[in-house]
C-alpha cells in the first residue's frame, strides 16, 4: 500500500461531508482528494467562492461552460434550478442540446443580452483561441450584478501571459511544445493555447470594461484546498467606471467579505 503524503480533516466544501483529504503524491493539484466525494483542491476552492459570494446560487441563472460529470459540476447542475451547462462541439448547431448540454463557444455565445446572472467555468480558459473574445460574450450576456466565476491555472511569477497555440483557419499554428489536459467530451484532450501570467486580472479589465475583477487563493486545510495553481477569479459586473474605480472597487468588496469571515472564524 502507497504511503500517505499529504493529509488533513475537515469538511469538504463541496459534499458538506465531514471527511479526510488525502494525497499519495505530492502534487496536490490533482491529487489530494476528498475521500468522500473525491473533489481536488481547485474545485473545493470553487465550491468556497461560490457559496461565500453568491450564496443564493441555487436561485440564479446559471451557465457552466465545459462541466465535468462529476463533482462541484454535479452539484451545481442538480441543485440550481436555472442551471445551463454547455459543451462545444464544433460541427453542431450552436443553441441547439446534445446529450442534455447546449452546444456553445464560449467566445460567440448564442444567449441573449443581459439574462445570464453567473457564468462558471473550471479550467477552461486556457484552452480557448480568444479570452478577449470570451469575455466580451460572458460580459454582454451577464445582468447588472452577474459574476463570473472561473479558474485557470496562474503562473504568479510570470509577468506577462503567454500564448502557446492559435487556432486558424489552415489548421493549428503550435508556438511552443504542443500540451494537452483532459476534456470531458473528447478523448483526444484539449489543446493548451494559453499560459497566463500575473497580468491576468489587468487583461479581464480591459476585455470586460463594466466589470471589476478579483482574484482570491484560499490556503485552508480545513476545507482542503492546498497546492499549487488554487486561484479563483470572481468577475463582477458593475458598470462603467474607470479602470482604478474598478480595480479599487472589485478589490474592496472581497475584502470585507473575507474579513467577516475572518472574523467567524
Amino acid at each position: 500500500m502507497r504511503p500517505v503524503l499529504h493529509q488533513s480533516y475537515g469538511t469538504c466544501p463541496v459534499c458538506g461531508e465531514r471527511t479526510a483529504f488525502t494525497s499519495y503524491t505530492h502534487w496536490l493539484r490533482d491529487d489530494f482528494l476528498c475521500e468522500q466525494c473525491h473533489s481536488i483542491p481547485r474545485e473545493r476552492a470553487f465550491a468556497w467562492c461560490l457559496n461565500t459570494f453568491v450564496p443564493d446560487w441555487r436561485s440564479k441563472v446559471l451557465h457552466e461552460c465545459s462541466p465535468a460529470d462529476r463533482s462541484i459540476s454535479s452539484v451545481m447542475r442538480r441543485e440550481a434550478a436555472n442551471y445551463v451547462g454547455t459543451q462545444y462541439w464544433p460541427d453542431r448547431k450552436a443553441g441547439q442540446f446534445y446529450d442534455g448540454y447546449r452546444c456553445e463557444n464560449l467566445e460567440q455565445l448564442t444567449f441573449e443580452d443581459e439574462t445570464i446572472d453567473l457564468h462558471v467555468h473550471l479550467d477552461v480558459l486556457e484552452h480557448v483561441n480568444s479570452p478577449k473574445a470570451c469575455f466580451e460574450e460572458m460580459e454582454r450576456t451577464l445582468r447588472p450584478g452577474g459574476k463570473i466565476i472561473f479558474t485557470t491555472p496562474v503562473a504568479i511569477d510570470k509577468a506577462k501571459t503567454e500564448r502557446r497555440a492559435l487556432y486558424t483557419e489552415s489548421g493549428v499554428q503550435h508556438l511552443f511544445e504542443p500540451e494537452y489536459h483532459g476534456n470531458p467530451i473528447s478523448d483526444q484532450g484539449a489543446l493548451v493555447t494559453f499560459h497566463y501570467g500575473a497580468d491576468l486580472s489587468d487583461l479581464i479589465l480591459a476585455w470586460a470594461p463594466s466589470c471589476a475583477v478579483t482574484m482570491v487563493t484560499p490556503h485552508r486545510h480545513d476545507i482542503g484546498i492546498r497546492g499549487d495553481h488554487r486561484e479563483v477569479f470572481l468577475v463582477e459586473k458593475v458598470g462603467s467606471p474607470t479602470p482604478a474605480v474598478r480595480k479599487k472597487t472589485g478589490w474592496n468588496s472581497m475584502k470585507r467579505a473575507l474579513a467577516k469571515l475572518s472574523q467567524r472564524a
